[in-house]
């Protein structure tokens, strides 16, 4: 995995121009991944079809049409793993303090993300809708969020997101410099 790295860059080391550029991210490692991949018009739609059924058995593929847009999914997807992971440290970490086992809580935030998040891909509706039908006015998921909000949380989050997005397009013109 070389976050950034232009397929031409590859292309040139590789001596093809029939390169696929592909993003997974660590999920993959267990068939619950997702990769976004980025194809030139050197690649036809057998060699595509071919990737496709390569990176099958590691979970989901998303095609980009622009070689740029694989900057946002690294940031989105690839690094996407590691953001759940801090979430979830948070969850433990609250849990433990409010009197539960470590492995409690582990156990609770981490089936609290999975489920909210296959809710997420089985519902018609959009994540906004589905946390307001959470959030009872006045009730204990509302000062929760309340709190998140007036801290802003969602607006860092959304600013680190692209943060990581320059980060890889960073290192993609610093690979391109030396290469």
């Amino acid at each position: 995995v070389m976050a950034g790295i232009r397929s031409t860059d590859i292309a040139a080391a590789a001596g093809t121009p029939r390169v696929v550029r592909a993003m997974p991210n660590t999920p993959a490692l267990i068939g619950r991944g997702i990769t976004g991949l980025y194809a030139g018009q050197a690649v036809d739609a057998a060699a595509r079809a071919g990737v496709e059924a390569l990176v099958a058995p590691t979970g989901e593929a998303v095609w980009v049409g622009k070689e740029s847009d694989l900057d946002a999914v690294t940031a989105l997807s690839g690094s996407g793993p590691a953001y759940v992971f801090y979430f979830i440290e948070a969850m433990v970490e609250a849990g433990t303090r409010m009197g539960l086992t470590p492995a409690q809580s582990r156990q609770l935030a981490a089936a609290t993300f999975a489920g909210a998040s296959a809710l997420v891909l089985q519902s018609p509706d959009e994540p906004a809708v589905l946390r307001e039908r959470v959030t009872s006015k006045g009730g204990t998921t509302h000062a929760a969020l309340a709190h998140l909000e007036a801290q802003q949380v969602k607006a860092h989050f959304v600013e680190a997101m692209r943060l990581a997005q320059v980060r890889a397009g960073e290192l993609g013109d610093a690979f391109g410099k030396k290469a």
